[in-house]
């Protein structure tokens, strides 16, 4: 495979500095290198990486796109140096989408590769089978993908093993249904890599499914965990043996696909996709302690359909496997990092953080650490060093408002995230109406292959109507569609409404003329929350939606005074 080497002039072309007042960042200070090492296939992604017999392997799918298509393979390649790569398997099964083939290495020293089956029937995703397949102990051949036997308590037609972790002579894994808003996440064990048995309910809100396990030094078993919905934070939890009573923080961070190593002096990097407020998604490392705190680290070159990374040390360097779409196609890339200059970064000092000092009648004022600047939002996104108002003085907000704040101090990286509702006093007033309004609400529909809300105002229209309540059954394509729902919202009584918009793909919500949810972007079924004090009275709702392939999910839950949370009835909705 030839090699395409991204020049560390390149590298740091991509990225604003992470540290303000640093002056260098940690792009230009850790990385040695990016190599792109797979792009043979239309699209090359979710990849694996392990140490085995002194050499690299790196597992990823190769298909014709994200989903759909032509069924993905599990394509495996090795490297004795991290640079030079060459294929050693090419697994496939018939009529079944291969995909997150991840490595583990055997107690009896053969490489194991875990990996996600998917049946399609038109488009159709109506089956998951999590395989395995085991090579010899050269790793030069690998068995046939065969299927892996879930514990009967727990299994169902919807199960996804994601990754396995071997440990005294267990595979530790957990288990997952990725489809239906009412996934668990179950950990599991095996002996043989094909068995296993049920051994606890994580009991996590929030569709939680990818997870990766890893083990610290005293017997301590970590789980990293990403989730669909909720807030969409992922979690971080630990647990001693025999891994049945859990203690859980949320992370500061939306997860993708996340990997999590655990260095020699105990302090643990993961590596995932970021998710900023612009929505130009990335691949980056961060740090993260079982107290719940995530600090980025830093950010590779990278962007759109990315990360799922494998992480590996040897020599004092960290390798790190992930793919990425910001080239010419969806290809595999190496990173080679230094990881003594990492330790420096990691184990910098955080800014302390901010706090709220007043907070009434909608007048808010904070309180800034000594030497710090604070930046904050008020549209639910993370504050950082260049995204965010910064505070100066003390500032009013005219109804119910979600604030977030961070500190950023010279040489130190920035706070954690301080999150709270401002303004519940405030009370956004009823909508006078010209004309009698009539039950449900106004739908417009369009046909096009689009990846943000905002592209539907330059839609043109393949339908109209009425419909008595949100719902997307008047399609005529089961993809590439859109839709825009306008009305009235009819709220009971005075008091604290919380809303719940859950979309697969993007969606958006106004209230009265403003952005009240942002769900947007391609993304698998996900709920985003928001708060907002209302009178009694008619209030005005807009609702965008649109959807590329895959899983279609559009439904507007809401939670007030008297009633717990329900989707939106026909009897609350006008036109």
């Amino acid at each position: 495979m030839k090699k395409v080497i991204t020049s560390l002039g390149f590298i740091l072309s991509l990225f604003s500095p992470l540290m303000g007042f640093a002056q260098v960042t940690p792009e230009q200070d850790v990385i040695m290198s990016v190599d792109r090492i797979w792009d043979r296939a239309e699209h090359n992604a979710f990849t694996g990486l392990i140490e085995f017999n002194n050499k690299f392997y790196c597992s990823f799918r190769e298909g014709t796109a994200h989903v759909y298509g032509i069924n993905g393979s599990v394509r495996v390649i090795a490297s004795d140096d991290g640079q030079n790569w060459y294929s050693v398997a090419h697994l496939f099964k018939e009529e079944v989408d291969l995909r997150d083939p991840k490595l583990s290495v055997t107690p009896d020293n053969r490489l194991m590769i875990n990996i996600g089956g998917s049946v399609y029937v038109e488009k159709e995703l109506v089956r998951m089978e999590p395989l395995v397949s085991f090579s010899d102990k050269n790793g030069i051949n690998f068995s046939d993908p065969q299927n892996i036997k879930i514990d009967k308590k727990i299994k169902t037609d919807k199960d996804w093993l994601w990754r396995a972790t071997w440990h005294k002579g267990m595979a530790y894994a957990t288990v997952y249904q990725a489809l239906g808003s009412d996934s668990k996440l179950q950990l599991v064990r095996s002996n043989d890599g094909i068995n296993y048995e049920y051994v606890k309910n994580f009991d996590l809100m929030g569709r939680p499914n990818e997870t990766t396990l890893r083990f610290s030094e005293d017997d301590k078993m970590i789980a990293i965990v990403r989730r669909e919905s909720e807030s969409t934070h992922g979690f971080i939890g630990s647990s001693d043996s025999p891994y049945t009573k859990w203690n859980w923080q949320e992370l500061d961070a939306r997860l993708g696909g996340p990997d999590l190593l655990i260095l020699p002096d105990g302090h643990m990097i993961t590596g995932t996709r970021d998710y900023p407020a612009d929505f130009n998604e990335k691949m980056i490392l961060a740090k993260v302690t079982l107290d719940g705190n995530f600090r980025k680290l830093l950010t590779l070159p990278s962007g759109g359909d990315c990360s799922y990374p494998g992480l590996v040390i040897k020599d004092n360097i960290l390798y790190v496997a992930y793919y990425s779409s910001h080239e010419e196609r969806t290809s595999v890339y190496m990173a080679r990092l230094w990881l003594d200059r990492l330790k420096n970064w990691i184990v910098m000092e955080d800014s302390p953080a901010p706090s709220v000092k007043s907070n009434k009648n909608g007048f808010v004022s904070l309180n800034i650490p000594d030497g710090a600047q604070v930046r904050y939002t008020l549209d639910g996104t993370t504050p950082a060093e260049t995204h965010g108002f910064i505070y100066t003085k003390p500032f009013q907000v005219s109804k119910t408002t979600p604030l977030q704040l961070r500190a950023f101090e010279s040489g130190k990286f920035g706070s954690k995230r301080i999150s709270t509702v401002i303004g519940k006093d405030i009370f956004q007033e009823a909508q006078k109406t010209k004309h009698n309004l009539q039950p449900g609400l106004r739908f417009t529909y369009y046909e096009s292959e689009i990846m943000r809300v905002k592209a539907i105002d330059g839609l043109i229209q393949s339908a109209s109507g009425v419909i008595p309540h949100i719902n997307i059954n008047e399609r005529r394509l089961e993809e590439n569609i859109a839709f825009r729902f306008e009305g009235f919202l009819s709220i009971p009584t005075d008091g604290l409404y919380t809303f719940f918009l859950v979309s697969n793909d993007g969606s958006q919500l106004k209230l009265n003329d403003e952005i009240f949810i942002n769900n947007d972007g391609p993304h698998g079924e996900r709920e985003v929350s928001m708060a907002t004090s209302l009178r009694k009275g008619k209030h005005k709702i807009e609702l965008k939606y649109f959807q590329l392939g895959g899983g279609k999910v559009l439904k507007l839950f809401w939670q007030g005074p008297g009633f717990e949370k329900e989707e939106i009835p026909a009897s609350a909705l006008y036109y």
